[in-house]
């Protein structure tokens, strides 16, 4: 079979991405990747290796009128799907649009999120809270996109999901009944992923450095535990993720919390190879996401034997087993400095919670995923 794949940004290295290459790699079927922004230099190299058109250009910036130029390309978007048997359309809102003149062949969603702003109470009303003077366009972008996002899923044959935790979001929104809607976890490669058995005195915070994923919050935690548990002076807390553009000024916001103490360290946009290596020697790693959609990043750090300290809400709470692989904590600083503490004073309680994550996520391996959407694909012919 021939399938066509629509994903407006392929830029990054980032959990999305990733999806997309293991997916397209290790399926049985031919495929077609189609995007409106192609990065060759900053995503993933293995993407020079596969059949990539571009189609008309759409920017990467979230302002309202990039944003609205952008749903207008794509919406507009004509793909040429003759001889194709399926579209699949990676979503996390603005990609939906594209079903709305590219709907002759069957089309499979794998949503990541609904529009995140719109439909993650927690995301929207943090941005509401800082940008106060922008409550009447947003209402008025949110109704509007709403209207049109819609029409778009109903050009959806099936719908695969990431997590509990949006399927919720896409049946609360009404976009789909919840037959046509099922959950299927993107994993990891965890034969790449061991445990080392090495603990250096260091948390981790891996993650697109975006103000969304809540990053203060690991800070302030950090700062509570070194000062609640001064016995524990030598840890460090190490921020890890790449920085877009547009969170520049998001960066430079949790550098200033962090001011001039040396055990908080920023890494940014670091090789797989580098992230790799922070996992293994690290001690544990801290999710302060407050409504994380599904999270590639804890996985991985128990594939490597690391314990999880996150936020008991979301994704998480699919993947993490309190008190077994990690703790799931409420996002307040104390919460997940006491948790901290817990890890930190209990070397063997670290290892055996290190152990069976990495146990636990055999079951994420790729090839479930991979088989559980050839097999739907299969079913349609």
């Amino acid at each position: 079979m021939r399938i066509a794949l629509y994903y407006p940004w392929v830029y990054l290295r980032s959990g999305v991405e990733r999806m997309i290459l293991e997916l397209v790699s290790r399926s049985r079927h031919d495929w077609t990747i189609f995007t409106s922004h192609y990065y060759p230099d900053q995503t993933y190299p293995e993407f020079r290796q596969m059949n990539i058109v571009e189609l008309s250009r759409v920017s990467v910036s979230r302002g309202y009128a990039a944003v609205g130029c952008a749903a207008v390309t794509i919406l507009r978007q004509k793909i040429e799907i003759d001889g194709f048997d399926s579209l699949v359309v990676s979503s996390e809102g603005l990609g939906d649009f594209i079903t709305f003149r590219n709907h002759e062949v069957p089309v499979i969603c794998y949503c990541h999120t609904p529009l995140k702003v719109i439909h993650d109470p927690f995301v929207c009303r943090r941005y509401l809270n800082e940008n106060p003077r922008m409550k009447a366009p947003f209402y008025l972008f949110s109704k509007t996109f709403r209207f049109f996002d819609h029409l778009a899923w109903k050009n959806y044959h099936y719908v695969f999901c990431n997590s509990q935790e949006v399927r919720r979001r896409i049946i609360k929104a009404n976009l789909a009944p919840p037959e046509k809607v099922e959950v299927l976890h993107p994993g990891l490669d965890s034969s790449r992923m061991k445990p080392s058995g090495n603990y250096e005195n260091y948390f981790v915070v891996v993650g697109r450095i975006k103000w969304w994923k809540n990053l203060e919050l690991a800070i302030e935690a950090f700062r509570e535990f070194k000062i609640q548990y001064p016995e524990f002076e030598d840890f460090q807390l190490r921020i890890v993720g790449l920085v877009e553009a547009g969170s520049e000024e998001y960066l430079l916001k949790l550098r200033e919390m962090a001011g001039d103490r040396g055990d908080v360290i920023f890494q940014r946009d670091p090789l797989e190879e580098e992230l790799f290596a922070v996992y293994r020697s690290s001690y544990g790693m801290l999710l302060p996401s407050l409504n994380e959609d599904w999270g590639i990043t804890p996985l991985e750090a128990m594939a490597f034997g690391k314990p999880v300290i996150a936020v008991d809400q979301g994704g998480p709470t699919e993947s993490i087993i309190d008190g077994e692989t990690g703790f799931l904590v409420a996002p307040e600083p104390s919460a997940f400095a006491e948790a901290m503490a817990r890890l930190a004073r209990d070397p063997g309680l670290t290892r055996r919670l290190g152990e069976a994550g990495a146990e636990h996520v055999q079951k994420y391996d790729w090839s479930y995923f991979v088989d559980r959407f050839d097999s739907y694909l299969d079913s349609l012919h």
